[in-house]
C-alpha cells in the first residue's frame, strides 16, 4: 500500500525474454469506470518506484497501470553479458509486458529517460499496440545537446570501478544541483543501484551511444497521438532541446518549471493530471 491513498500497489511478476520481470499494478477502485491501461516503462538505473506515487493516482483516474524493472534492474532477472541487452532486448521485453498485461487492446505507454527510448522504437514497431506515448524527460539522444557525459566514457568507469563509483558520481551530482535525497531515499538509491545488473548498465550506455531513431518523422508518421513532458531546470536537456523535438514530432508539450529529471517523482499529481487530459483529448 503506497502512503497517503486507500488504493494499493500489488506485486505482479511478468515473463521476460531473460527471465522473470518484477512489476507493481494498480487498479481502479470497485465501482469505478475502467478507461484503460497505461505501462510506464523507467530509464538508466531506474525501476518501477520511480512511478511509485503516480500509480495510485492513475488508478483513482480510472486506469488500470503496470509498471515494471527492465531486465537486470533493480527486481528483475536479467543476463550477466552485455550481448542480452540490446535495444532490440529492451523492446522484445516491452512487447511482452504489453501482451500480457493487454493482449486484446492497444495502451497508453509512458517512457521516463531511457524508458522513453525504449518506447518510442516500441511504436514505430508496432504503432496499433498503443493508444498513445508520453516521453517523460526523454529528449531526442544521449550523443547531442545532452548534459551527460559520452556514454562509452561511462562506460569505461562503470567497467573500471563499478557501481559503487558510480554512485558516488550520481550522489555528488545530486548534492550538486541541490537535490540531496534523505537519508531513506538515498539507501534505496544507492541499494537499486548496486543490486542492478553491471551488465546492464553497460548495456544501456551501448544503447545511448545511436539515437533511438535516425529519424523523429518516423515517429511523428507512426500516427500515435504524442506527447513530451518535461521539466525546465536541470534536465539533462535544456527546455530548448525538448521544444524543438516536440516541434519535429507534431507532439503536445506539458512543462513543470522549476523541476528536473524525475518529474514523476518531484511532482507526480501535476504528470498525473496531464496524462489524464491528453488522453482525454481528440487525437
Amino acid at each position: 500500500m503506497t502512503q497517503g491513498t486507500e488504493i494499493p500497489i500489488e506485486t505482479i511478476t511478468l515473463r521476460g525474454g531473460a527471465g522473470a520481470l518484477a512489476g507493481w499494478e494498480v487498479n481502479p477502485p470497485l465501482g469505478t469506470p475502467n478507461l484503460g491501461t497505461v505501462v510506464l516503462v523507467p530509464g538508466f538505473t531506474g525501476s518501477k518506484e520511480d512511478f511509485e506515487f503516480m500509480l495510485p493516482l492513475l488508478a483513482a483516474a480510472g486506469y488500470r497501470a503496470v509498471a515494471y524493472d527492465q531486465r537486470g534492474q533493480w527486481q528483475s532477472e536479467g543476463p550477466d553479458d552485455i550481448a542480452g541487452y540490446t535495444m532490440a532486448d529492451f523492446v522484445d521485453d516491452l512487447r511482452g509486458v504489453v501482451d500480457q498485461v493487454s493482449p486484446d487492446a492497444p495502451v497508453h505507454l509512458v517512457g521516463h529517460s531511457f524508458g522513453g527510448y525504449v518506447s518510442r522504437v516500441s511504436v514505430v514497431d508496432e504503432p496499433a499496440r498503443f493508444r498513445s506515448l508520453t516521453l517523460l524527460a526523454s529528449g531526442p539522444s544521449s550523443v547531442e545537446d545532452i548534459k551527460f557525459s559520452p556514454p562509452q566514457l561511462v562506460a569505461q568507469v562503470v567497467e573500471s570501478a563499478g557501481q559503487e563509483f558510480l554512485w558516488q558520481q550520481m550522489s555528488a551530482a545530486m548534492d550538486a544541483a541541490g537535490q540531496t535525497p534523505s537519508p531513506e531515499r538515498a539507501e534505496f538509491l544507492h541499494d537499486r543501484l548496486v543490486q542492478t545488473e553491471k551488465a546492464n548498465i553497460l548495456g544501456i550506455l551501448k544503447c545511448m551511444e545511436t539515437p533511438p531513431l535516425a529519424d523523429p518523422a518516423t515517429l511523428r508518421d507512426a500516427g500515435v497521438p504524442l506527447l513530451v513532458a518535461y521539466g525546465d531546470t536541470n534536465d539533462l536537456w535544456d527546455p530548448e532541446v525538448h521544444e524543438n523535438f516536440a516541434r519535429q514530432l507534431q507532439a503536445r508539450t506539458a512543462v513543470y518549471p522549476g523541476i528536473g529529471h524525475v518529474p514523476n517523482e518531484d511532482v507526480p499529481a501535476q504528470v498525473t493530471a496531464d496524462l489524464v487530459n491528453f488522453w482525454k483529448e481528440p487525437a
